[in-house]
């Protein structure tokens, strides 16, 4: 069955919830595998358009359906829930390139606002270090910092992007 068609059960969140996630699982494995209908709609969606295209998807087949508007909302809802639970691993999908990169499905699987984004944007044009900023306030040490560094550095060199070395200085930003 197609995802829309499991919408309308009682059952509902279960069902998105399979469809997501088992996604979410093919395009990180076996991107052509055959799967069920709502699970192919779901990754046909992620790789044609990401986390927007999801979303145009579904509402547009919810209209067309005739869901009831509260339920409309419930599966919004549990779709932004779905996206921040899985994360990480839309955004290493964006960054294999499995699931095309946009600003908005970035901000949305991030957890960020466009407005918190451009904040931090100003800081590290004024030359500021929000990450490291944040990860003090926390109560992160230096030692734990510097190590994040290295893990980002030695991504960066496998990834065949520039290095970038941290200052040792920590009154540096």
């Amino acid at each position: 069955m197609a995802l829309i068609e499991y919408l309308d059960r009682d059952d509902w969140r279960d069902a998105m919830r399979r469809s997501f996630e088992g996604a979410i699982a093919l395009l990180q494995r076996d991107r052509w595998k055959m799967t069920s209908s709502a699970i192919d709609d779901m990754r046909s969606w992620l790789t044609n358009g990401g986390i927007n295209r999801v979303q145009i998807q579904i509402d547009q087949q919810m209209d067309n359906y005739r869901l009831a508007s509260e339920r409309q909302r419930e599966v919004r809802n549990f779709l932004e829930q779905l996206v921040q639970e899985n994360q990480r691993s839309l955004i290493q999908l964006m960054a294999d390139g499995v699931i095309p990169w946009n600003q908005v499905d970035f901000f949305m699987a991030g957890g960020i606002s466009e407005s918190q984004f451009d904040e931090m944007w100003r800081q590290i044009s004024a030359n500021g270090n929000p990450f490291e900023a944040w990860m003090l306030a926390n109560g992160y040490s230096h030692e734990t910092i510097d190590h994040i560094y290295r893990l980002i550095d030695s991504w960066l060199i496998k990834a065949e992007l520039q290095h970038f070395k941290h200052p040792i200085d920590h009154t540096l930003n």
